[in-house]
């Protein structure tokens, strides 16, 4: 029964903040594959319902989301880390930097509103990034013990 919670706690941790999910799967002593399985799986699901969450958002208050002139917008650097990250990369740069730099529900918010036409593609590649970054940092965490 500690094995199941073991495996929802890596998993819900993979789907918040990806990074730690692995390293969680490591100390609990989870092998190399299970780190892998576990924590992708997290990161999947992850993916999917803060896409999903976010297109809800998106849909339900459309008019909050663009943008409006009425007074200048103050950016900080993050803001234009994101600006940045989708005009110049767009999808792909959001999957990739999604797991790692930013959390997985701000990456997935990012992609549904910026690529609600592709949503299935979005999907996959996010999913596809979250795969990459589980077997990088779990082969990196279990090569240099």
């Amino acid at each position: 029964m500690d094995a199941w919670y073991e495996i929802i706690s890596v998993i819900l941790v993979s789907a918040l903040k990806f990074f730690a999910g692995p390293i969680l799967a490591k100390s609990f002593g989870f092998t190399y594959l299970q780190t892998i399985l576990i924590s992708s799986v997290g990161g999947c699901l992850g993916v999917l319902f803060f896409f999903k969450l976010g297109a809800r958002i998106v849909q339900f208050f459309p008019n909050y989301f663009k943008p409006v002139n009425k007074k200048k917008k103050i950016f900080t650097k993050k803001n234009k880390f994101y600006v940045i990250l989708i005009r110049d990369y767009g999808l792909f740069g959001i999957a990739i930097f999604s797991p790692i730099l930013i959390s997985i529900p701000v990456g997935s918010f990012l992609a549904a509103r910026f690529f609600e036409k592709k949503a299935n593609t979005a999907l996959a590649i996010m999913c596809m990034s979250v795969l990459f970054w589980s077997i990088t940092i779990s082969t990196f965490l279990f090569l240099f013990k």
